[in-house]
């Protein structure tokens, strides 16, 4: 019989955890064609923590390992570290997974120096720990297009202390920052679900791969390059932001099916968004099919 291991998730900062949101937004959001924060409001921290943290819980179920969650999942409470870090060891939790989104300032304006992936371990953590901090940075960078990443840090070298959280447990523990809450393009994806899910499912694919557990991908999920179109409720407008991006006759990102470029400033209409294993794509109104990395186009609505 296999072992049943106990995976204890970690919501991060709470929804009153001083300090702990995005800049204010400079334009109304838009996620799938329905306003998710207007103009000038922000998102905090928790809203992201909580919702990776349940994508996660429901994706190692469904892998046959059991979780627990260390904080107030209703957001209405902030449990203190060293009480979510008891909670864990009485419990017996076979690792820790602490969720959270960076900031390299205050907050108060957007950045775009500092960006992309970081995961944590504490200074002296057991090889246990750095197995699975490298095993998450594996497949969050395989799975997410990220601009950037750090890879596995010790928590005293990127913030000059060492984090309770990780420090206080007494099981292999590590802490992800998903992204910056102070960059604006990693901000707008705090909100989206399909993201949470999409990074949840690869932290999911980390901690079997530690276990040796077979991952067991949702039933719905999109194999290799085989695409699930999704037609747009509402007319949406994709902007190239970046100097040169390559279009394809299909939806994939081979070289075989490029069929020209476009450049930095292009406008064309979204007929379609093409779910993929990695990378997503859209589908434009002329037929082509371009990259949805945030990277190098942005979407808009008039």
């Amino acid at each position: 019989m296999n072992k049943k291991y106990l995976v204890a998730i970690d919501a991060g900062h709470g929804m009153h955890t001083e300090g702990k949101q995005s800049v204010p937004m400079s334009k109304n959001l838009y996620i799938d064609g329905e306003l998710v924060r207007k103009k000038g409001k922000i998102i905090k921290e928790n809203e992201w923590n909580r919702g990776v943290s349940e994508y996660l819980a429901a994706a190692l179920k469904r892998c046959g390992i059991d979780t627990m969650f260390t904080a107030d999942m209703t957001g209405k409470t902030d449990i203190p570290l060293n009480s979510r870090a008891n909670t864990a060891n009485k419990k017996g939790a076979d690792i820790l997974i602490s969720n959270h989104y960076n900031a390299i300032g205050s907050c108060a304006k957007w950045q775009t120096r500092v960006k992309g992936l970081l995961v944590l371990r504490t200074k002296n953590c057991s090889e246990k720990s750095i197995k699975l901090g490298k095993l998450a940075v594996k497949h969050l960078k395989k799975d997410i297009d990220y601009e950037y990443s750090y890879g596995l840090m010790r928590d005293v070298d990127m913030s000059g202390f060492t984090l309770a959280i990780l420090r206080q447990t007494t099981m292999p523990a590590i802490l992800i920052e998903y992204g910056f809450m102070d960059y604006e393009k990693e901000a707008k994806l705090m909100l989206d679900k399909k993201h949470q899910e999409k990074c949840a499912e690869a932290v999911a694919k980390a901690v079997c791969e530690y276990f040796g557990v077979t991952y067991v991908a949702k039933k719905s999920e999109v194999k290799n390059t085989e695409d699930k179109p999704q037609v747009i409720s509402k007319t949406e407008y994709l902007r190239i932001i970046s100097d040169s991006v390559n279009i394809h006759s299909s939806a994939d990102f081979n070289s075989s099916s490029v069929v020209g470029k476009v450049k930095k400033g292009d406008v064309f209409t979204i007929a379609q968004k093409i779910e993929r294993t990695g990378t997503d794509m859209y589908k434009l109104k002329s037929g082509v099919y371009i990259t949805a990395s945030p990277k190098y186009v942005e979407v808009f609505y008039k």
